[in-house]
């Protein structure tokens, strides 16, 4: 079973269903252009991760387009398939799509020769190929939100060159920093990300614990300070059958800010081999990816940047 073949405004286009199904990768040099025809986002996504991971530049910079059609069947909290695709089209109507079509087309037939991935250590293979596609797109390299990425952030296509998260995010960035270092790539600030120092995970859960046990099953009691006579204690000592009596004056506190003020908390312990009592709760770290628990001062801090090819870049990337 092969999949169809159309002629729109002069480009054939091949409607991609058998090759995702079978996640097989078609013969690149007998259609203009390539246009997903499945609407399982799965099978999409191994076939796009596929194309993306191919040594054969044109395969890695065929035009491949998404259907608008099928988006509906595509929306999934971490979907990045725009990211490794050309985006969506509506009703097969690519007459704007023909500058890029073209220039792609040319660019693949002046380089192709030059692409050999033989000729390249893994790591230079990975960077021309990521110079490749952000030329021919005329595409900065932007950093995307993203649940299951280790650090919350991905760059998608990059990311996909590899087979698991960590390698994924250690190599990406290792590519990217190598190019921005060699003045390849000019780069532009856009979050702070703050990671486990053992696995260089972002998903941590922030709590307050005992600065003698480090336990973190705290009890917060409010501290009240009554102003007439200047008692300070816990609220629970205040309380008086649903009223806050003072328990040295007797006096009732009845208004916030005219009787009484609550200037903190001070915490217990529920551990019960420690009880400690205490003002101040420093907090503490808990990776949930890799269970190591941390102050906030041991955490690793990475920038987050969004990257462009500069003129360096693409003299490197077209002559080197």
């Amino acid at each position: 079973m092969t999949d169809t073949v159309i002629e729109i405004h002069g480009k054939k286009v091949l409607l991609l269903e058998h090759a995702v199904e079978h996640d097989v990768l078609p013969d690149p040099c007998s259609t203009d252009i390539w246009v997903i025809n499945h609407n399982d986002e799965w099978m999409v996504r191994r076939f796009l991760r596929h194309m993306v991971r191919s040594k054969n530049i044109k395969i890695y910079l065929k035009p491949i387009f998404l259907q608008k059609e099928f988006k509906k069947f595509y929306i999934t909290k971490d979907n990045h398939l725009k990211y490794l695709s050309d985006g969506y089209i509506k009703g097969l109507d690519i007459i704007d799509k023909i500058p890029l079509i073209e220039q792609i087309t040319s660019f693949v037939g002046k380089y192709a020769d030059k692409r050999n991935h033989e000729n390249f250590t893994e790591n230079n293979f990975f960077i021309q190929k990521t110079f490749d596609y952000y030329y021919t797109r005329k595409k900065r390299i932007i950093p995307v939100l993203k649940h299951k990425s280790l650090t919350g952030y991905s760059y998608p296509r990059i990311e996909t060159y590899f087979y698991n998260n960590r390698e994924a995010f250690i190599n990406s960035r290792m590519l990217l920093q190598e190019a921005y270092t060699k003045n390849w790539l000019s780069r532009h600030y856009v979050d702070t990300s703050h990671l486990c120092h053992n696995c260089s995970s972002g998903f941590l859960n922030y709590r307050e614990v005992c600065p003698k046990c480090s336990h973190h099953n705290l009890k917060a009691s409010n501290i009240i300070h009554h102003f007439r006579c200047a008692y300070v204690g816990v609220e629970k000592d205040f309380i008086f059958k649903d009223k806050l009596v003072c328990p040295k004056c007797s006096s009732e506190l009845r208004n916030l800010g005219v009787d009484y003020d609550k200037p903190g908390k001070i915490f217990n312990c529920r551990n019960k081999k420690c009880g400690h009592e205490f003002q101040d709760a420093p907090v503490g770290v808990h990776c949930v990816d890799c269970d190591t628990e941390q102050a906030p001062h041991e955490l690793v801090v990475r920038k987050i940047y969004e990257y462009e090819i500069t003129a360096q870049g693409m003299q490197a990337g077209l002559y080197s």
